[in-house]
């Protein structure tokens, strides 16, 4: 799926995804009701229709349940590594990240320029109150410096943040 897929929502198509990241199993003729009291004249049948394109186009990939007593935190941290210079510097990025998306706590992993190397965002599970520190001392040969900042998120856009996965 390329990102011209992306770019060519409109605010329906729009709507409609944020309405089933909410809650994938909303009906489409609700979906309907809250398009159309936003000025949107659409029928229950051009949803699913709707919903049947952004699935086949990749847009949608798929439904998945959110267990509410596995991730009862909402507690996120930003952990920052500076590694050591090396030759083999791709190769424990690569090592790192591998480990990193091992994790069930994990939410995202990139590679950054400037003063840090390496960027990954976590959340604080139930029990696991510095999930960072598992990296740090797995990795603690390799890391010349890592700071750490709790995160706090309020708004996010779904659907650009799904373009990271283009």
């Amino acid at each position: 799926m390329s990102g011209e897929a992306w770019s060519n929502l409109d605010k329906v198509d729009q709507k409609i995804i944020e309405i089933l990241n909410v809650n994938a199993r909303t009906p489409s003729k609700d979906i309907a009701v809250e398009l159309r009291k936003m000025g949107h004249d659409v029928s229950d049948r051009t949803i699913r229709k709707r919903i049947e394109r952004l699935e086949k186009s990749g847009i949608i990939k798929g439904y998945k349940a959110v267990l509410t007593d596995v991730a009862e935190s909402n507690e996120y941290e930003a952990l920052f590594l500076k590694f050591k210079v090396t030759k083999s510097l791709d190769t424990l990025k690569e090592s790192v990240r591998e480990h990193v998306v091992s994790l069930p706590y994990y939410l995202l992993v990139a590679n950054i320029e400037g003063e840090w190397n390496m960027l990954v965002v976590l959340r604080a599970e139930r029990g696991i109150k510095n999930p960072g520190a598992k990296i740090i001392e797995k990795f603690s040969e390799d890391v010349i410096d890592y700071r750490v900042t709790k995160l706090d998120f309020k708004n996010i856009n779904i659907v650009n943040m799904s373009l990271l996965l283009l």
